[in-house]
This record gives structure tokens, sequence and C-alpha cells, in this order.
């Protein structure tokens, strides 16, 4: 009887485990649909208040200069290579190979980047809150 309520426990942990990760993975791929569709509508939204990115160029900016880097950002297509999702309680870091191209509404050239990326987020009301971004360039 030990052995079956062992068996039986040890299942609903794995269970449990696989479906918090099958979760995790449906919201960062939701959250990530809408970003492409709208990034800055989906910024202003999900991004905290005291988010900070961390560009691979070297300068750290905060939500304001963020959502205003996106002001005329029609949508992104973004492509992540060796994406890692990780999570830690209520919170989810992403890593990855990011290429990007930010498609603008008012004329300007579609702009290119190809980073490594590092996102970390708080699962909060089945949504994903943007904390913070790290973006790295890559070697040359």
């Amino acid at each position: 009887m030990k052995r079956f309520l062992f068996t039986a426990l040890g299942l609903l942990i794995i269970y449990g485990t696989a479906f918090a990760q099958t979760q995790t993975e449906k919201l960062f791929q939701t959250m990530t649909e809408k970003y492409q569709a709208n990034p800055l509508a989906e910024l202003q939204k999900n991004a905290s208040e005291d988010f900070v990115l961390i560009s691979g160029s070297g300068y750290l900016i905060d939500k304001a200069k963020t959502l205003a880097i996106f002001k005329n950002v029609k949508n992104v297509e973004a492509s992540l290579e060796n994406l890692k999702l990780r999570q830690f309680g209520p919170i989810l870091i992403a890593t990855g190979k990011e290429h990007s191209v930010r498609h603008y509404n008012d004329g300007t050239p579609d702009y290119t980047t190809d980073y490594l990326v590092t996102y970390v987020y708080e699962i909060k009301d089945n949504r994903l809150i943007l904390l913070s971004a790290q973006h790295t360039s890559l070697a040359k």
C-alpha cells in the first residue's frame, strides 16, 4: 500500500510539473504573438512600471524611453533560437538568440537586430509582466 501511495504521489508531482511547464510555454507563446502584432500596446500593458532595458549598444533605459522607441513601430518579426525557459516560482527567465525586424508605420526603414537576449518576467494573473530585458551584441 505504501508503494502505491508513493507511486501515485510521484506521478502527481511529475504531472503537475509538466502541466506548469506547458502553461508557462503557452503564456510565453501568447505574449510573443501579441508583442509581434503590436509591440507598443503589449509593452504598455505588460511591462512593469520599473521595467529596465539594457541594450546591446550599452545603454540603460526605462519603460517610458522604451515606449518612445516603439511609438511608430507597426509590428515586429522576431525569432528565437536556442530558447530556454526557466521558471523559479512566479519568475520566468527566457534566454536565446533573437533575430528581429521592426516594421514602422511612418515610412522609417525597417530596423534589423541580432542579439543574445535575457528576458525576466513575473507570472501574475495568468499573464507575463516584463520586468527586465538585456540584449547582448553578437561577437563578430
